[in-house]
C-alpha cells in the first residue's frame, strides 16, 4: 500500500533552498551604493583638483632656476621671456607661461591655467621679492585646493 499523500499535479514540489535575492534586498543595496557614491564623488573631485594645481606648480617652478641664473649673469632684464628661463610654450596644466624680471630683483613667473571648473582660477604665480625669496599666490576660488606653499 502506498503511504505517501497524493499530490496535485499542478503544485510544484516544495524547495526550501533560496534561489536569489528579493527585489527589496536589491533595492537596499543599490540605495547604499548610491549614498556612498554621493559622499565619495565630491571628495574625489577635490583630490583631482588639488593634483592638477600641484602639477601646475611643478610646471612653473623650474623657471625659478632660470630666473636666478639670469640675475646672477647680469642679463638684460627688459626682454625676458618664458623660454629664456627654461619654461616651455605650454604644459599639461598651464596653457601658457609669462615671465617678468625687474632691475631691482623682483620677478614674476605666471602659469596661465587651463580652464577647469573644479578650481575656477586663471593663474598661478611665483613672485620673487628683492631679497631673493619666492612666494606663490593664485586667484583660485577655493584656496584650500592650492598646494601648501601657495595658500594665502
Amino acid at each position: 500500500m502506498n503511504t505517501k499523500p497524493a499530490r496535485a499535479k499542478f503544485m510544484p514540489p516544495h524547495n526550501s533552498g533560496q534561489k536569489g535575492f528579493s527585489l527589496i534586498e536589491l533595492m537596499v543595496v543599490v540605495a547604499i551604493i548610491g549614498i556612498l557614491a554621493m559622499i565619495a564623488l565630491p571628495q574625489y573631485q577635490k583630490f583631482a583638483a588639488k593634483a592638477k594645481l600641484g602639477a601646475a606648480l611643478a610646471e612653473v617652478t623650474p623657471g625659478k632656476v632660470g630666473m636666478e641664473t639670469l640675475l646672477a649673469e647680469g642679463a638684460d632684464l627688459s626682454t625676458i621671456s618664458p623660454a629664456m628661463v627654461g619654461l616651455p610654450y605650454s604644459g599639461s596644466r598651464c596653457a601658457s607661461f609669462d615671465a617678468s624680471l625687474a632691475g631691482d630683483g623682483t620677478g614674476n613667473l605666471v602659469c596661465n591655467l587651463k580652464p577647469d571648473e573644479a578650481y575656477g582660477g586663471t593663474s598661478l604665480n611665483l613672485v620673487r621679492s628683492p631679497d631673493g625669496t619666492w612666494t606663490c599666490n593664485s586667484d583660485v576660488d577655493d584656496q584650500n585646493l592650492l598646494p601648501e606653499a601657495c595658500r594665502a
